[in-house]
């Protein structure tokens, strides 16, 4: 399968001000956010406070999950950027203002009336759903394409593009590049004679 699905920056912009306006948009946002940095719908529902914060609450360079919290029931590494552990840190605040007291067993996401996390097919329609809005097709795995995208168009080598989306498989990370026209037009002007 390849993807064909091309979602610039403007585009992600405009998805995270929507929701910034809807019902548990907290939330939501924050799930997104994690898609778009490369977590599986099964990495980011069952996340913990464990996972991703030390135990004085501080946000923990990357997030290893255990073969439980991942596809293929491997062990696998999510590394964090500045931005992100920033939005952790934020992200926090919610958690203690929704939970009379955090602990380290606390879901990140949870639905609002059973308090469990949220199962991956409700995040696919959720998603879905939100980029319907947009006139995009896709679901919760479509961040993952896009956070393949940006690392490829980067520069940023395909061996270590292929570690960072925990792919066992090289080609599975080929098959996760999008481009356009743009992208194809500005590659030439690298080859100068």
């Amino acid at each position: 399968m390849v993807n064909d699905v091309f979602v610039d920056d403007k585009k992600i912009k405009d998805i995270l001000t929507y929701i910034n306006g809807i019902r548990h948009s907290e939330q939501i946002r924050m799930m997104f956010l994690c898609s778009f940095n490369g977590l599986r719908s099964i990495n980011f529902a069952y996340l913990q406070v464990k996972d991703v914060y030390t135990a004085e609450f501080k946000v923990k360079d990357a997030i290893c999950l255990n073969d439980d919290k991942n596809k293929g029931k491997y062990k696998c590494t999510y590394y964090l950027n500045s931005q992100m552990k920033k939005e952790f840190a934020e992200y926090l605040k919610y958690l203690r203002k929704k939970h009379k007291e955090v602990l380290a067993n606390t879901y990140l996401f949870t639905s609002q009336k059973q308090n469990k996390p949220y199962s991956r097919s409700s995040i696919s329609r959720l998603f879905a759903a939100i980029y319907h809005k947009f006139s995009i097709q896709g679901a919760s795995h479509l961040g993952r394409h896009l956070f393949v995208s940006k690392l490829v168009n980067s520069g940023v080598n395909i061996c270590l593009v292929q570690k960072l989306a925990n792919h066992r498989n090289i080609s599975t990370t080929q098959r996760y590049f999008n481009y356009n026209e743009h992208m194809l037009a500005n590659a030439v002007e690298n080859v100068k004679i």
